[in-house]
């Protein structure tokens, strides 16, 4: 399980659930900018790698090497309410999954953002050091934040999506979602399942090179103690347990990845950080979309 590469024949699928809760708003241990704030900015520098992974030359085309979905949760700009939507906007607006090379072209903004230290510090130990802090940048998610955390919900929504995609690239390495958090799930249960349930649901669907690979990472406000890729639920406070029991077990490749960046991994780590800091879901987020090898055909 899980050898399958990427290639343009057989691409990867890449789903990001972000958490636009109202508690987003909040500071984020002192790095100089707000959870929802940071966690736009992470994953922007991230979807950015991932383009200029796939292309073949500078300045070149990115190639069909990716399928990518950004679904927020929580505040909804669309309809001004509560719900589960795409976070990605412009042309890209209400389109579920987007193929690497629309995203490429079609990014919201260029902009220059300003120097995270916390974010700096962390891309300097990442491939995204090629693209310095203060360059302009393309910008396909923005920070927004407002109302509870409907997790099932984003679950379920992207799910069926995620399901849809698996018919069409049976054999295709699994697909792979990130679940950005910062709060308690507020709609468990949802449509008669939990979050458990939900869950299972979704690590239910698979190509033939295995399961859906599913990875949380709970950020705090507070300078807590982080705990990375976990074994065991033991001792972690709430919603730890509930969080880690979702988190699906590291396949080599990711046990691989975190290692190269000195992060230490203990025998059954799951794809799980409690109580992270700004530098931590920079890493969770590269060693979650570097898990195989990308072919060039």
């Amino acid at each position: 399980m899980y050898d399958q590469t990427f290639s343009r024949h057989n691409p990867g699928c890449i789903v990001i659930l972000l958490d636009r809760s109202d508690s987003m708003k909040q500071d984020w241990q002192g790095s100089g900018t707000t959870l929802a704030k940071g966690a736009a900015l992470a994953l922007n520098k991230v979807l950015l790698d991932l383009c200029i992974k796939s292309t073949k030359e500078v300045g070149g085309a990115a190639r069909h090497y990716f399928d990518i979905g950004v679904f927020g949760y929580g505040a909804c700009p669309t309809t001004g309410g509560e719900g589960v939507e795409s976070a990605l906007g412009g042309a890209l607006a209400g389109q579920p999954l987007v193929a690497l090379p629309a995203l490429f072209s079609n990014p919201l903004a260029v902009r220059e953002e300003a120097a995270v230290p916390a974010l700096a510090s962390a891309s300097r130990e990442s491939s995204v050091d090629a693209m310095p802090m203060l360059s302009r940048m393309p910008i396909w998610v923005e920070p927004i934040s407002g109302y509870r955390t409907p997790m099932c919900q984003a679950i379920s929504v992207a799910g069926s999506h995620i399901y849809d995609w698996v018919g069409a690239h049976p054999n295709s390495f699994p697909p792979i979602v990130i679940n950005i958090t910062d709060g308690l799930v507020t709609d468990s249960p949802y449509e008669g399942a939990d979050l458990t349930e939900w869950a299972q649901r979704l690590v239910s669907i698979e190509t033939n090179d295995g399961p859906l690979l599913l990875l949380n990472i709970f950020l705090s406000a507070a300078g807590q103690t982080e705990v990375l890729f976990p074994s065991s639920a033991n001792q972690l406070p709430e919603p730890g347990p509930d969080l880690f029991a979702i988190s699906s077990p590291l396949p080599p490749a990711m046990v691989a990845n975190a290692r190269a960046g000195q992060l230490p991994m203990q025998p059954g780590a799951r794809g799980f950080v409690f109580n992270a800091g700004l530098s931590s879901l920079v890493k969770f987020l590269e060693i979650g979309t570097r898990v195989a090898d990308i072919r060039a055909h």
